[in-house]
């Protein structure tokens, strides 16, 4: 019998007109029976399929809505490669709590949205406003036992810092977490003054001993944390969906 039948993902071994040839035995535990890979694609997907996954191209992966025995609709990476006219397929699902992390953060940056809309209708709340909206701005998301992650939102800046440092440093010490990742994909504008409190919170959240880590950094932010002394080990990661796939592997 092949290896290729105990791989722990399915996987399907296929012509070129994607008739089925041999399967995984993961691939009988998660897919009903079928003659052709296509038969388990959803109607909407096919065409995308057919594009994407060709002989043509000999190496592709896309999304693919799919049939399992669970579910009508599960969203699978699906990756194939071609030789000699035969397809190797292999069909991961993609993770849930990571779609459920990432929907959190977008559905905060609305939230935040709504408010900087109401500020301009309303000047005469504009400092009360302000602060509520500084306050929202960093929440903390629990991503696994021992990391969470703090999307910040508009500008650094000292009042950002000063009206979230105490519940957030709270929090981290209540629950124990061992990473905190400071997310700037939604930061603006950055002062001086904001920078050495962001500064002063990381070297606090040292001494506690977690390990911070800044993700998705930009070119002008960058250019502020690096005019500060930083005495201290931080951890730099490029996107934020990287730390969510990484700390999904980890659990």
């Amino acid at each position: 019998m092949s290896v290729s039948h105990y791989l722990p993902h399915p996987y399907f071994h296929v012509k070129h007109d994607f008739t089925i040839l041999s399967q995984s035995a993961q691939s009988n535990d998660v897919f009903p029976h079928a003659d052709n890979f296509l038969e388990l694609v959803d109607s909407g997907s096919k065409s995308k399929a057919l594009s994407i996954l060709s002989e043509f191209n000999r190496m592709a992966t896309c999304e693919l809505t799919m049939r399992t025995l669970y579910s009508p609709y599960a969203l699978m990476d699906v990756s194939i490669h071609w030789h000699a006219g035969e397809g190797h397929v292999l069909c991961i699902e993609k993770d849930t709590r990571l779609t459920e992390l990432e929907r959190l953060v977008s559905q905060h940056r609305a939230r935040l949205a709504e408010t900087n809309m109401e500020l301009l209708d309303k000047k005469e709340e504009l400092e009360q406003a302000l602060t509520k909206v500084k306050k929202l701005s960093s929440p903390l998301i629990e991503i696994t036992k021992k990391e969470a992650l703090v999307p910040l939102f508009g500008d650094l800046d000292n009042e950002l810092i000063e009206h979230n440092e105490t519940p957030l440093l709270a929090k981290i010490f209540e629950k124990e977490y061992d990473v905190i990742y400071f997310d700037f994909s939604g930061v603006g504008g950055i002062t001086d003054d904001g920078v050495s409190k962001f500064v002063d919170l990381l070297h606090e959240l040292d001494l506690m001993g977690v390990v911070p880590s800044v993700v998705a950094i930009k070119p002008k932010h960058a250019m502020h944390l690096n005019k500060t002394s930083i005495n201290m080990k931080i951890e730099f990661q490029n996107s934020l969906s990287k730390v969510l796939k990484k700390s999904n592997c980890a659990t």
